[in-house]
């Protein structure tokens, strides 16, 4: 397979190609397995098969690469799309107007919080209890952890506002590509490279008699050519294959240029109506058409109006110049008439001073967003943090859900390296998809109504699960089991009941082994007590050996007393 690696002699890189194609098919065996049972025909097979013509489609590679793309995750390749690059540059000029790059941030200080560590996000192994046994349990959350703040630092996340300018990235242009950078030993990440999405094409090679996923970059220049494993790339989009648009800012580009428009007419207008006009008649005596013609020219020349409206910086010219006059003088030739006559032109055309026009497109850019109006409101105020979810306007709620799926789509980023650091860590793993659904990315949020709403949410279910408890059937025995209660109605998962099960018995173990010790304290005590209390008894017995003969002494004396 000509690429990057054959046309580099070294050892290293022959060591680093060899070790990155045992993870290069990941999770292929699986696909391969869906594929070969599969009977149907998929969408893109079917959409392809038109296009390309049955000459085409026999080719098996061809075939299997297409029913890759029906059974997984589909994703927008730029590649096949020709228009993406114009599409790019102009979506990268777009977002500088100052709306959008509002709506940008807003979006994009949602989904990225930062902590007091600089970290956006940390690892969930929550799951994993569930799922490994118990021995191996702890090893497997420590290097998930460990593998986590590696792949974080590799990043560079932790040293400036990196993960931020991606998500930006992401926003604007609707997809990111990287390198993953391996060792001299592929034995770990140490790094990454943004590259260009448009460069890169996905396929499916034989190596072996085993199918491994490939990218091609820069396919069609032989210097820049570069053949990568899957393994090497993260590639993800916004968009689906062929559906919606292709970034979260392409919908607004409408709303705002209709804005745009009506806001340009306004200035306009008003800049036209605060100039004061005055319309001078001239007689012109005998001279002919022709010479009122010229003049005609003339006067159109001198007093024709030219104005200019940079959108991107804002500026009006008029006549070219920035200084805007703001009166007009008019002269019109009368060859019959005799004196000047000087009289002001009323202004005509529609009143534009009305602002509904420009205040129902500027509420549609905003719906369009997916931003809660609360968020852009000035007159009010900053907007009012509640910490209670109970009555919270629902497009708070939508809004919470956008942020929820664009980090859904942005995790890719950190969690498919995570992963396969692990896999080179732990390669009994790496055909564990049990282990890999259940680790998770979790984002730093200071949205408040949506953690106030999960513990209200909880406090209810509680609520709601105590008074069925105490719901008694014949024989005052209880009518409802209390684990039946708590998978009914509490949101847990399986696996996270399954982790409280056992952090139960390990406190009770816990609390057993601190009694037990309390226990043998108090026992060793008393021994102790009953040792040194040895060199006491003597002396306590002492005096009951000297008392006896005392009370007997009495006895002995009282006896003879009645004889007398």
């Amino acid at each position: 397979m000509a690429g990057f690696f054959d046309r580099r002699d070294d050892s290293i890189s022959s060591r680093l190609a060899s070790t990155i194609r045992k993870i290069a098919n990941l999770g292929m065996n699986y696909d391969d397995m869906v594929i070969k049972q599969s009977m149907a025909v998929g969408s893109t097979e079917s959409i392809f098969a038109h296009i390309a013509g049955a000459d085409l489609m026999t080719q098996s590679e061809l075939q299997y690469a297409l029913a890759m793309q029906d059974i997984g995750p589909k994703k927008y390749i730029t590649y096949y799309d020709k228009d993406y690059v114009g599409k790019r540059e102009m979506l990268r000029k777009f977002a500088r107007n100052g709306e959008i790059n509002f709506m940008i941030n807003i979006v994009a200080d949602e989904s990225i919080v930062y902590d007091n560590k600089n970290r956006f996000c940390y690892i969930d192994t929550k799951g994993i209890p569930g799922v490994v046994k118990d021995e191996k349990e702890q090893q497997v959350i420590d290097d998930l952890n460990a593998t986590f703040d590696k792949v974080y630092t590799a990043f560079r996340f932790n040293e400036d506002q990196q993960a931020f300018s991606f998500f930006r990235q992401f926003l604007i242009e609707g997809v990111l590509a990287f390198e993953i950078i391996y060792n001299d030993k592929a034995t770990d990440i140490i790094g990454f490279k943004e590259l260009d999405p448009a460069s890169l094409r996905p396929d499916i090679t034989m190596e072996g008699g085993i199918r491994k996923k490939i990218w091609h970059q820069y396919e069609n220049d032989y210097n820049k050519h570069r053949v990568l494993y899957d393994s090497q790339i993260i590639y993800i989009s916004y968009a689906r294959s062929g559906v919606g648009p292709i970034s979260y800012i392409e919908p607004l580009v409408r709303s705002f240029n209709l804005l745009r428009v009506l806001e340009n007419s306004r200035i306009i207008w008003n800049i036209m109506n605060a100039q004061w006009r005055m319309k001078m008649v001239v007689p012109v005596g005998s001279k002919s058409p022709q010479r009122w013609v010229q003049s005609l020219s003339q006067f159109a020349a001198i007093y024709r109006e030219d104005l200019y409206l940079d959108n991107d910086s804002g500026e009006l010219n008029v006549q070219g110049r920035p200084n805007i006059p703001f009166y007009k003088n008019y002269i019109f030739p009368n060859k019959g008439g005799e004196t000047v006559s000087i009289e002001a032109i009323e202004n005509g055309g529609p009143d534009l001073s009305n602002m509904d026009a420009l205040k129902y497109f500027r509420d549609k850019l905003k719906m369009e967003s997916g931003i809660p109006f609360n968020r852009f409101n000035q007159e009010g105020g900053s907007g009012v943090i509640t910490f209670n979810a109970e009555g919270s306007e629902r497009e708070e709620i939508r809004f919470a859900k956008l942020i929820n799926r664009l980090r859904s789509s942005f995790q890719e980023i950190i969690y498919k390296p995570i992963w396969l650091a692990f896999t080179l860590k732990n390669p009994e793993f790496k055909d564990d998809l049990l282990i890999k659904n259940n680790i998770g990315i979790r984002f730093n949020s200071d949205n408040l109504f949506e953690k106030s709403k999960k513990m209200e949410i909880l406090q209810k279910e509680i609520d709601h699960i105590t008074k069925l408890k105490d719901f008694r059937a014949e024989g005052d025995k209880p009518f409802f089991s209390v684990n039946w209660l708590v998978e009914q109605f509490l949101d847990f998962t399986a696996s996270e009941l399954e982790e409280n099960r056992k952090m139960l018995k390990r406190e009770e173990e816990q609390t057993a082994a601190e009694g037990a010790t309390e226990g043998g304290e108090a026992t060793g005590e008393e021994a102790t007590g009953e040792e040194f209390g040895g060199g006491e008894a003597p002396a306590e017995e002492a005096p009951a050996a000297e008392e006896a003969p005392a009370e007997e002494a009495p006895a002995a004396e009282e006896a003879p007393a009645p004889e007398e």
